[in-house]
């Protein structure tokens, strides 16, 4: 009866584990394409813009290119990069798309490459997920889901220039 219950909580922990590791993973695969961890930062206050944030790699033996994302958490969604002019650092469109080299990684980071999503909805909360349609040209529409959550070492600026852009 002993072996009962040893066998009973080993199962019991093995698959409350399996749950756990599928709840924190956050990945998604496309044919040669991994995106990794989609996320963007609780809004402030009655902000209707935010950005969303991610990891693209291509394993592939040629470039892909993430040409637009669509979600339904905004009025327009947009590839975005954050760049400095001069002193100032300013937003602009990222119209060709966002080249994914072929055994290579591009990270969409606060301060750099992003998908910016104006007029939301609803506000984001953190905790909260909400869908989104990633373009490529080679690989097609790849859904994911984004995940609200505050990082670590969270750039005032870089929020203050999203919500308020």
């Amino acid at each position: 009866m002993r072996n009962l219950h040893t066998l009973a909580a080993s199962i019991a922990m093995a698959a409350a584990t399996g749950l756990l590791n599928t709840a924190i993973a956050h990945e998604y695969n496309a044919g040669t394409l991994f995106i990794d961890h989609p996320w963007a930062r609780p809004t402030i206050g009655s902000s209707k813009n935010a950005a969303a944030y991610m990891t693209l790699s291509n394993n592939g033996d040629s470039a892909d290119k993430l040409l637009a994302v669509k979600s339904d958490a905004a009025e327009h969604v947009a590839l975005h990069e954050s760049r400095m002019d001069g002193e100032i650092m300013r937003m602009v469109a990222v119209k060709e798309g966002i080249e994914v080299p072929p055994h290579g990684t591009v990270e969409l980071k606060p301060l750099g490459l992003h998908v910016m999503l104006i007029g939301l909805r609803n506000p984001l909360k953190e905790g909260e997920r909400f869908p989104m349609t990633l373009v490529f040209a080679k690989h097609g529409e790849v859904e994911v889901e984004v995940k609200v959550e505050k990082k670590s070492g969270a750039n005032k600026s870089d929020d203050d220039m999203h919500q308020h852009h």
